[in-house]
């Protein structure tokens, strides 16, 4: 029955969210009859994300006193020793990870939705992808999914399934199998952050940090070669394939470490 309900809570935190989004997004394109606004929303599609994101923030926040549940509860205490510099260094290798592999001719070829939107991410102008995707991006997807998802999910799972649901929860947002499955990935490297720092600042971090590192790369690469773009993508997999262990190994040690204990005082 718990985990049902738990499974309920999950869901239901999620169609908030791609309702939210999605009448936003209908609304800001299709219901604005003024030519000037509406040629100033498609070139600056970040609006639509600060103000979805903005009312996906005024209702959670009623929904989470309704349930009891704290910010300490997401995750808003102090990272683990140590662990804050390796999340930051993580989300700058994935932002320039997202940014070299999307813009290899052969990503841009055969899965054009996947550049798409990246593009949109960092896409409009420079105020509008730091209050949007930035800054109330990072902000509300780390608050759901590495909050209030995590933490509703882990009163039940382990910590590695905790990391995939809340992962595959993130890509059906896209409803795109291709972008859903590379959103995914992201939000994976994100769980591991947060489950090795036990701290939603340090994920929050990482992911300011992986945007902005994404918005930098995507302005100096333009006339990258493959070749460059490849090597750094692979450059880059592998720090975030080493931050992302040395994170995971710290976690474990504390998990241990807990369990010994636990052990203890029991005997």
């Amino acid at each position: 029955m718990k985990g049902l309900l738990i499974a309920a809570k999950a869901v239901m935190y999620l169609v908030i969210y791609a309702a939210i989004v999605m009448l936003v997004n209908q609304a800001m394109y299709n219901w604005i009859s003024d030519p000037k606004l509406h040629d100033w929303i498609v070139n600056n599609s970040g609006i639509v994300l600060i103000v979805s994101n903005i009312i996906v923030l005024a209702v959670y926040l009623p929904l989470m006193r309704w349930q009891k549940m704290t910010l300490k509860d997401l995750g808003f205490v102090p990272p683990r020793r140590g662990s804050f510099w390796l999340a930051a260094g993580t989300g700058i290798w994935l932002g320039m990870f997202i940014a070299t592999f999307t813009r290899l001719p052969w990503i841009k070829v055969h899965f054009p939705a996947i550049a798409d939107l990246v593009a949109f991410v960092a896409g409009g102008r420079l105020i509008i992808f730091v209050l949007g995707s930035l800054l109330l991006g990072s902000l509300l997807e780390e608050w759901l999914f590495r909050g209030m998802m995590f933490h509703t999910l882990r009163q039940r799972l382990s910590i590695t399934w905790t990391i995939l649901i809340q992962a595959v929860l993130f890509g059906a947002v896209f409803m795109n199998v291709t972008v859903g499955a590379f959103a995914a990935l992201g939000a994976v490297v994100y769980g591991i952050v947060r489950a090795g720092s036990q701290s939603l600042w340090a994920s929050l971090a990482a992911h300011i940090l992986s945007t902005g590192s994404l918005y930098i790369l995507l302005k100096w690469s333009g006339d990258w070669q493959a070749g460059t773009l490849g090597l750094l993508a692979l450059i880059s997999g592998l720090g975030i394939a080493a931050h992302g262990g040395l994170l995971l190994r710290r976690s474990n040690k504390i998990t241990d470490k807990g369990q010994a204990i636990s052990g203890t005082t029991t005997s």
